[in-house]
């Protein structure tokens, strides 16, 4: 967390214009008035760069890191002091020493993070020797300790604006995920509803509502036991399948249940495990689905396939006896050169009633599944 800070602050102070911190140029101008120098500086390191942020009296914003007085300040723990730098071999030959600046005094002390790593310093400079007295020392070390803690507080401040936004942002899509997702739940038209571990309900869909409104004349609601809108018969089924749901295994049972007003209702009923988002089976959504249209289409189908096979039995061997009457006759008949005894035509027409009358049965079975077909269409428009 504390390294994530660090790299936020730099990135912060390198990019963001932070520059112009108020606290910051108060502390710069406070640590130039304490040490009695014309300059002072807060720098910050990034890679080969020393990037010179919050300055007083200088207009330099940067410097390669191996130019930078920086360097010499962040390899100590302590305040680093350098009076005159004309006598000191290591800044004799500095550009910024014997160049256009003449710089001949500089102390630092380093910017440390809580984790130790050293970012940057707090400089001052002047044009003349100089040196710190121990108060100034102290003063100077106080100022860069409340630098790095300035800089947690806008690092920390940034990366709670960003989490507050990301938090907000999350709300808007948990928003508009449950709107979505309760649209679909109301719009179903299935009978649904969300039940606890103790069968308790915990949420349900119009259609839930509007049917045991119905049927109960009641108002259902959360915390409802659920086993109450049950019929009688089903309840020791529901209670099965119902535990059976709590360990984890999805289970489905069809039936029909005469509702009175309602008629005979056809059902298909599934028991689904809901979840947590740990995973944890918190309760069962259990969904009731209509399928009585369904079931008094595959009734009429059956009906009218044994309709079907009734016919075809009766053209298998009741239109044999008939016609094998009348075959004989005809026969008998042509032997008696067409004049036949009274007896014959008799039999010839109790022959041809029989077989007026099962043609008539085979039509009017027909008729019948005509008419229920046509009857169903109509229903349906």
């Amino acid at each position: 967390m504390i390294e994530d800070l660090k790299h936020q602050a730099i990135e912060h102070f390198l990019h963001f214009g932070l520059a112009d911190d108020k606290e910051l140029i108060e502390i710069v101008e406070l640590a130039a008035a304490v040490a009695n120098v014309p300059y002072a500086v807060i720098t910050f390191l990034d890679n080969d760069t020393v990037y010179l942020k919050i300055r007083k009296g200088m207009t330099v914003t940067s410097s390669p890191k191996h130019l930078s007085f920086c360097t010499h300040i962040v390899n100590r723990d302590e305040v680093v002091i350098v009076t005159d730098t004309l006598k000191d071999e290591r800044f004799s030959d500095h550009p910024k020493v014997n160049g256009g600046m003449g710089l001949r005094f500089f102390a630092g002390i380093p910017i440390i993070s809580p984790n130790g790593t050293k970012i940057g310093s707090l400089i001052v400079l002047d044009k003349k020797p100089h040196t710190l007295d121990t108060h100034q020392q102290l003063v100077l070390k106080i100022l860069g300790n409340q630098i790095m803690k300035i800089i947690e507080a806008r690092a920390t401040t940034e990366l709670l604006h960003k989490k507050q936004a990301e938090l907000e942002e999350q709300k808007v899509l948990n928003i508009q995920a449950n709107i979505r997702l309760r649209s679909f739940f109301e719009s179903s038209t299935n009978f649904q509803v969300l039940l606890n571990r103790n069968a308790e309900v915990m949420d349900f869909n119009k259609t839930a509502y509007n049917f045991i409104r119905a049927v109960h004349k009641t108002e259902m609601k959360s915390g409802d036991q659920f086993i109450k809108y049950l019929h009688p018969e089903f309840v020791a089924t529901f209670i099965d399948k119902y535990q059976l749901t709590l360990k984890g295994t999805k289970s489905a049972v069809e039936g029909s249940t005469d509702y009175d007003e309602l008629g005979v209702i056809w059902w298909e009923a599934s028991f689904e495990a809901a979840r947590d988002t740990n995973n944890e089976i918190i309760g069962v959504s259990y969904i009731i689905r209509n399928v009585t249209e369904r079931k008094i289409k595959e009734q009429k189908i059956l009906a009218q396939n044994a309709s079907l096979i009734k016919i075809a039995h009766i053209q298998a061997h009741e239109f044999r006896a008939p016609l094998t009457t009348i075959m004989g006759l005809m026969y008998l008949i042509k032997e008696e050169n067409y004049e036949a005894p009274s007896e014959y035509i008799e039999l010839l027409e109790q022959a041809v009633d029989a077989l007026d009358t099962t043609i008539r049965h085979i039509v009017s079975n027909i008729d019948d599944m005509v008419i229920d077909n046509y009857t169903a269409d109509l229903q349906k428009k």
